[in-house]
């Protein structure tokens, strides 16, 4: 993210930057420098089926990534810098008290079935997204917008009830929808619109047609603003195993993949295909239930990390391809704070932080007890996903060395978020995709957000979140969020355990591939096929 000094400094980045004509990021080609060539249908898999085509109900990260690089455009988009270039938007203009912020849209824009792109779209759309009946996953993105306001066909105003620190990022993860075609459907039957499967966008690619648990297919948008993209098609495969996925690559049936297995990943390298990686905007985590008194106290929870190898995790399960995670922050975030470390693998410290919280083993049964209790809990996490299984038994084998017993549990996906949602757990291994402007205010927040599945709570932390989400100079906002990170580092709510890194398996023939924090759609118009 750009580092705002102030808010005089944000405006004349803003006038300097979006005022500017684009077409976002532009992917470069990996090899070569061949000149890009016209034609050719490039073949995305996908281990699972595309929740819903349509951003007020979707929550799928692929699902995600297709909507805002291929089918839709939103407002601005971050270039390879991560500073904003526009997008939808040809300008933007944040008023001098900060409070409002207005936007130009781009003349010319039409929906895909030929009807205008206007500043009606971006009004309805910012007020259904706003709209509690929707129930819209990302509501926060609105928590400082008090009213939207258009002006003429083009222009569109958004009022802030509060100044707010990097306003544009707010206006990054969502897309304007066609008002036109979604305005008659109530919003609590959006989630079943049929509109879903069948949508219309006004982005660089059309929707073609989707068989169910099979393929989705897009084609060239030949009328798009901002140019023609260079492929003609691109086919999203559905292939539910990740070994089948690999093998499509290198038999040169596939000319995309994500997320190979990191045991797997340098399989990619061949002569028919490339290994890209990435940081990645996710993080895994050791959730532990702070309700719960084996978890309640502070350091107790931070022996519980102290007495994990979580470099062991990196290097025996990730295969390198991530790095211990520090706290909810992301390294590609500006507020991250670099100089905290993360905590070592220590069992003599850990084992030290337990018996002075008043854990020892007293009937010598090998577990560790304190008030006739035996410190022994079930660490859960869904059944299918290989790596969580195995972190799982990593995190049972290294605390059992310091006394404690873990019962391992495997569940059902969408039974195990449900209990999750509402606290009913002991311990998880589960991970976060993280937006681009940070807000914990849901995941750790002490009104119990619907993430917060800790039920932690700091009123300190608190208070640093609300004072560092309407700082506007980074510099000042600085050491709040770094007091702030201290405080969860200190606590523990998570065991924090890795950032991890994106794995790409690349087809040699295909190229402008571009992959980075932004996902790895990000570049799409701008791929082609060498013949």
């Amino acid at each position: 993210m750009p580092r705002m000094k102030s808010l005089t400094l944000l405006l004349s980045v803003l006038a300097l930057v979006l005022a500017a004509c684009g077409d976002g990021p532009a992917g470069g080609a990996e090899e070569g420098g061949d000149e890009p060539v016209q034609g050719g249908t490039a073949v995305v898999s996908k281990t699972s089926d595309f929740d819903a085509l349509n951003q007020f109900v979707s929550t799928d990260y692929d699902t995600g990534q297709t909507l805002r690089y291929m089918l839709h455009m939103p407002l601005v988009q971050l270039d390879s810098a991560m500073s904003y270039v526009p997008y939808l938007a040809e300008t933007a203009t944040v008023s001098e008290d900060g409070l409002t912020l207005t936007f130009q849209i781009r003349q010319g824009l039409t929906w895909h079935d030929g009807t205008p792109v206007t500043a009606d779209d971006v009004v309805w759309s910012a007020e259904t997204y706003m709209n509690p009946e929707l129930a819209y996953a990302n509501a926060q993105y609105f928590q400082f917008v008090d009213r939207v306001e258009k002006t003429d066909d083009r222009t569109v105003v958004f009022h802030f009830s509060a100044r707010h620190s990097d306003p544009l990022a707010d206006f990054l993860e969502w897309e304007p929808m066609p008002k036109h075609l979604l305005e008659d459907v109530p919003l609590t039957e959006m989630a079943n619109a049929p509109f879903n499967r069948n949508p219309v966008g006004n982005g660089p690619f059309r929707f073609v047609s989707w068989t169910a648990n099979q393929e989705v297919v897009f084609e060239a948008n030949p009328d798009f603003l901002l140019g023609r993209p260079h492929l003609d098609r691109v086919v999203f495969r559905v292939i539910p195993e990740q070994t089948t996925e690999l093998t499509e690559l290198l038999t040169g049936n596939l000319h995309l993949i994500r997320g190979i297995p990191p045991a797997e990943a340098a399989g990619a390298e061949s002569d028919v295909s490339r290994l890209i990686s990435y940081p990645a905007r996710s993080y895994s985590f050791l959730a532990w239930n702070t309700e719960n008194p084996l978890f309640s106290d502070p350091s107790v929870r931070r022996a519980l990390t102290l007495a994990i190898d979580r470099q062991q995790i990196v290097e025996a399960l990730l295969y390198g391809f991530g790095t211990i995670a520090v706290s909810d922050v992301m390294p590609f975030q500006w507020l991250f704070a670099r100089d905290l470390q993360p905590w070592p693998y220590d069992r003599a410290q850990a084992t030290e932080l337990l018996r002075q919280a008043g854990w020892s083993d007293t009937n010598a049964d090998g577990i560790i007890d304190k008030d006739g209790q035996p410190f022994s809990f079930t660490l859960e996490t869904n059944q299918g996903n290989d790596l969580r299984e195995d972190i799982v038994l990593i995190v049972q084998s290294d605390l059992r060395k310091v006394g404690i017993d873990v019962e391992p549990r495997l569940s059902e996906f969408n039974s195990l978020i449900d209990r999750l949602l509402e606290e009913d757990f002991e311990a998880v291994v589960s991970g976060w995709s993280v937006d681009f402007k940070f807000d914990p205010t849901e995941t750790f927040g002490c009104e119990d957000g619907p993430y917060n599945y800790p039920s932690y709570c700091n009123e300190q932390a608190d208070s640093l979140v609300r004072q560092g989400l309407t700082t506007l100079d980074n510099e000042q906002a600085r050491p709040i969020w770094r007091q702030y990170q201290q405080i969860i580092h200190e606590e523990q709510p998570y065991t924090f355990l890795y950032y991890q890194d994106e794995r790409l398996g690349v087809s040699r023939q295909l190229r402008g591939v571009v992959g980075d924090a932004r996902g790895h759609l990000v570049s799409v118009k701008d791929w082609w096929l060498q013949q």
